[in-house]
């Protein structure tokens, strides 16, 4: 279905922005912390505080109404009364370093983190074939898969390629398991699956490449 395409608000460019911030969390993995207990140890705190801090908002009117007046501008209004993105996103990004492989959890994360994105920005700029009965857009899901493409395969050639070389018998399988877990980002990113897609993109996107992985 074609619509008119709105512009883009400095609320939603603000939270997108915030929102790739978080690529900090597969690099610093990956890149300087490296081991998967010691980044598992140092996320769970700051994701168990923020599911926290969110219950106390949701349960406590007095300390949701504060909260609110202080930040209720940059929330939607989904998570006005539920989790924000924050605590699913540390979630996830725990549990998809928890479960799968160091490469793996790193472009699973950084697909959450580009893909939601420039989802958000080529869907809100350029996204006139809406998906049925969703905001979302195909010229959004276009964009998440070319700047998750981009991004996987600038990783293998930068860094990735010498280790899949190494553990793998056919290395240049990974190329396929890159553009797959980007493409099952993208699409999860523009599907409404009733979960929240913090959650559902790494997960699932993961879960994908793992599978290929195995044929490796």
């Amino acid at each position: 279905m074609i619509t008119e395409i709105k512009p883009i608000s400095h609320i939603e460019i603000y939270r997108k922005l915030t929102h790739l911030f978080a690529i900090i969390i597969p690099v610093l993995y990956y890149f300087v912390l490296r081991n998967q207990l010691l980044a598992i140890a140092i996320l769970l705190p700051f994701a168990i505080g923020s599911v926290v801090w969110d219950s106390a908002r949701i349960e406590n009117p007095k300390f949701r109404h504060k909260f609110l007046k202080l930040f209720g501008s940059h929330l939607r209004d989904s998570e006005v009364s539920s989790l924000t993105g924050g605590s699913y996103l540390l979630t996830a990004s725990v549990v998809t370093i928890a479960v799968f492989s160091k490469e793996i959890a790193f472009l699973a994360i950084s697909y959450l983190v580009i893909g939601d994105t420039f989802a958000a920005f080529v869907g809100l700029s350029m996204g006139r074939r809406k998906f049925i009965h969703s905001n979302k857009s195909l010229e959004g899901l276009i964009g998440a898969f070319i700047s998750c493409g981009i991004y996987g395969l600038a990783s293998y050639f930068l860094f990735m390629k010498r280790v899949f070389s190494y553990n793998c018998a056919h290395p240049e399988l990974a190329l396929i398991m890159i553009i797959i877990g980007a493409l099952v980002a993208s699409v999860v990113e523009s599907v409404d699956l009733h979960i929240n897609d913090n959650i559902s993109i790494p997960i699932l996107s993961a879960m994908a490449m793992t599978v290929i992985y195995l044929f490796i």
